[in-house]
């Protein structure tokens, strides 16, 4: 191949080159190019910035909701975590009033049951009292019997019971207050 050039460079003919062009190829090349390059600088370049701006704004858009859903979802979490915190308190102060009124419920029951238990020492202490003064009655008063009816057995004869239970029983008071 290389002879058939040389040979038809050798004859003056034009050899046809697949690698070097003719220039009136090059000029229509050009020509055809600046066209079309002025075609795309007028119509199609418009839309494709047209289409990277809308693009760079859903873009910036997107990043501005993301930001602002991430601004949101931090003031959520912050008011998640201060209810956390107030329920926390809550239960706290819960528990505690709970614990304040179980321990006065406990004082309440410990001051009744004293109060139960005077009431009831008090009361046992009068019943004493009066089995003692109702017993100190009851023997006032056999003494009494067995004194006259002693006496009368000494003497010899009947003495007047109420007058001589009188004087048995004054003497007996004597006798129970010099022992006190």
């Amino acid at each position: 191949m290389l002879n058939v050039l040389v040979v038809a460079a050798a004859e003056g003919e034009d050899p046809f080159s697949p690698v070097a062009p003719h220039v009136n190829e090059l000029i229509w090349s050009a020509v055809f190019f600046f066209v079309l390059l002025f075609i795309l600088y007028r119509v199609a370049w418009p839309k494709m910035q047209a289409a990277l701006a809308a693009r760079q704004q859903a873009i910036a858009g997107s990043i501005d909701a993301a930001d602002a859903t991430k601004a949101e979802a931090d003031g959520v979490l912050a008011e998640y975590r201060a209810k956390l915190a107030d329920a926390q308190a809550e239960s706290q102060r819960i528990i505690d009033e709970g614990r304040r009124t179980g321990e006065k419920v406990v004082a309440d029951a410990r001051a009744r049951a004293d109060v139960e238990a005077q009431a009831l020492l008090t009361r046992a202490q009068a019943d004493i009292a009066a089995e003692r003064d109702r017993a100190i009655s009851a023997l006032r008063a056999e003494l009494a019997g067995l004194s006259i009816e002693l006496a009368s057995r000494v003497v010899g004869k009947s003495l007047d019971t109420p007058a001589q239970r009188a004087l048995v029983d004054s003497y007996i008071d004597e006798l129970a207050t010099s022992a006190r």
